[in-house]
């Protein structure tokens, strides 16, 4: 107690320039703060400073939720896996569809000849080029682009014919099955040929072009007569003729075995110039085209 009489009785005795204040001094100009506390009195660094930190912070937190919010690509193809696009399926071309019959006889300088080969042996018939040569062409013609092989004797009519050149029947199948394309194009070859009427008589032997009901065209299908038919003459009166292009000459006894469905195995086409005597013995000299 007589301390802090003491202590105030000389604080009395000074002079007011002589006394300490109780309140805190102003920092003088010369004064300058420590960190982190001197950056409180640079503004402009400070707010500086707080812009970078607070775009930081939006970064930071805009990457943590890409990371936790976007699942990983699935399927991504490697390389040589790239997907593309499908190519638009194109319809297959039928090897055996033609618009006409090229220009494969000359009539003026060789005979000619067809050899069915079936199973059942070979069945040789003479053509007519003289008489019917565009009927005979355009057989010869399918026969060198190898349209009837493969194809069956599709419909035989005891005491009557054997029909074949239905392509639908290749393979031997039935060209009347329910799957099978509708007749018109599709059971021949693409073209059709104008009739070639003739004086000639289907008697046994003969070969004909078969078509439809009242046409005066055929395309591919020809018949072998196995009898005499004069219903089928150019003479009949009916309302379909047909006119023969050609003639068994051997093989007549292989016609008669013939069945529905037998196969022929390829058709050759033989031909001999016409200073040569068409017989089976020309043959040997004969220029054969497969």
């Amino acid at each position: 107690m007589a301390k802090r009489r003491r202590r105030e009785l000389h604080h009395l005795g000074q002079r007011p320039s002589q006394r300490k204040s109780s309140r805190a001094a102003a920092p003088s100009a010369s004064y300058k703060p420590g960190f982190p506390m001197n950056l409180l009195t640079q503004s402009t660094l400070f707010y500086a400073m707080g812009a970078v930190i607070m775009i930081g912070g939006v970064l930071l937190a805009a990457l943590l939720a890409t990371r936790q919010g976007s699942p990983s690509p699935a399927g991504t193809p490697t390389p040589g896996e790239t997907a593309q696009a499908s190519p638009t399926p194109t319809a297959t071309p039928n090897p055996f569809a033609f618009s006409a019959p090229e220009q494969v006889i000359d009539a003026n300088a060789y005979d000619y000849r067809a050899v069915i080969h079936t199973a059942k042996g070979d069945i040789v018939i003479d053509l007519f080029e003289d008489i019917a040569p565009n009927t005979v062409n355009s057989f010869v013609f399918l026969a060198q682009k190898g349209f009837y092989d493969q194809l069956t004797f599709h419909r035989v009519v005891p005491n009557f014919v054997v029909q074949a050149g239905d392509p639908r029947s290749r393979g031997g199948l039935d060209p009347n099955r329910p799957d099978a394309p509708p007749p018109g194009v599709a059971d021949g070859p693409g073209y059709t040929v104008d009739d070639e009427p003739n004086e000639l008589r289907n008697t046994r032997g003969m070969v004909s072009m078969a078509k439809r009901q009242g046409e005066r065209r055929f395309g591919s299908q020809f018949f072998i007569n196995l009898k005499d038919n004069p219903a089928l003459d150019f003479d009949s009166g009916a309302q379909t003729l047909f006119y023969p292009f050609g003639k068994v000459i051997e093989g007549m006894d292989v016609v008669g075995r013939i069945a529905q469905g037998d196969l022929i195995e390829r058709v050759e086409i033989q031909q001999f110039p016409k200073a040569a005597t068409a017989t089976p013995e020309a043959a040997a000299t004969s220029t054969a085209t497969p």
